[in-house]
């Protein structure tokens, strides 16, 4: 949803913190910069939601993660080579595949 509404990079997306998601009265706001962007229903709801049900928070490295989409290791965010094929099984073909790098 913020890739195809806010027209943000996944390198962009997976850096967002729960600090970026601001609760202001009634209305959702998402900081993608200076002023902080308004989130129309009914995305603002799947936002919320989202901060709720947030994966990779079970792990005793991740229990205080800030990260918007927590990873796998402690203090990081969700990778990129993670984020793009699940957004792109969705049907959001503009996410652009990033390819993965095996060591």
């Amino acid at each position: 949803m913020i890739l195809l509404r806010c027209a943000q990079p996944v390198s962009r997306i997976i850096r967002l913190t729960i600090d970026d998601i601001i609760r202001d009265d009634d209305q959702v706001l998402l900081r993608l910069g200076d002023p902080p962007s308004p989130v129309p229903e009914p995305v603002a709801a799947l936002l919320l939601e989202h901060l709720d049900r947030r994966i990779n928070m079970r792990t005793a490295t991740n229990r205080e993660s800030r990260w918007l989409f927590p990873g796998r290791r402690a203090g990081q965010p969700l990778q990129p080579g993670t984020l793009s094929p699940l957004i792109h099984k969705l049907g959001a073909h503009h996410a652009p595949q990033i390819p993965l790098v095996h060591s």
